[in-house]
């Protein structure tokens, strides 16, 4: 299917559908040509179980991509996390799980056969913001195989960024895709891997107090 026809196809659906006095975005990094979301080591390639993905190369079928976000610019808010993996409630700066129609996306379907990418099939209306967009939001974009991030077995998110929001009634919101960096998915650890590296950070904080 051309790009062209499903851009329209989006276009007229959104016409349609009520902005209910929202702003909206587009959960997208196809139509942006990426960045693509990649496979780590040791990972499954349909996000699940059995033979693993390619590292390096993008993700195929079987994972969603989805975000969560907040209202404003709360980077600066939210932790590093160099696992990738971290449950985002984990990180602050107050982001929400995007839910609902438009939230998430399929990765590699076939209606647009490029790996580590995809595109929702409706325009998300953000909770809360302008009808009028032109607001700015932080958003995190994750990728999971099964039904969730936070039950997922192999997952992985963006660093946080920032955007601006579009009017509920535009046939073309700006997608997150023109604003997010590519990123890895990976193994979830173990729960005890999580709570070992927690009393690691803590003997560095109590140590450092005592050397000052």
């Amino acid at each position: 299917m051309k790009k062209s026809l499903i851009v329209g196809l989006l276009g007229l659906a959104a016409s349609v559908v009520p902005s209910f006095g929202q702003g909206s975005i587009f959960v997208d990094n196809y139509f942006t040509s990426g960045p693509t979301i990649t496979y780590g080591t040791g990972v499954a390639a349909n996000g699940v179980s059995g033979p693993n993905g390619t590292q390096g190369t993008g993700l195929l079928a079987g994972w969603t991509m989805g975000i969560y976000w907040a209202l404003g610019n709360v980077t600066g808010s939210i932790a590093a996390d160099p696992s990738g993996t971290a449950l985002i409630s984990s990180l602050g700066g107050g982001l929400a799980l995007a839910t609902g129609a438009g939230s998430t996306a399929d990765l590699f379907t076939s209606s647009f056969g490029t790996p580590g990418r995809g595109f929702s099939g409706a325009f998300y209306s953000l909770p809360g913001t302008l009808a009028a967009g032109g607001q700015t939001i932080t958003v995190i974009t994750v990728a999971y195989g099964g039904s969730s991030y936070d039950t997922a077995g192999f997952r992985g998110h963006s660093t946080a960024f920032t955007m601006v929001t579009s009017a509920g009634t535009s046939s073309s919101p700006n997608a997150i895709g023109s604003s997010m960096s590519g990123f890895t998915t990976a193994p979830v650890p173990e729960p005890s891997t999580f709570a070992l590296t927690g009393l690691g950070a803590a003997a560095m904080m109590i140590f450092r107090r005592r050397n000052k």
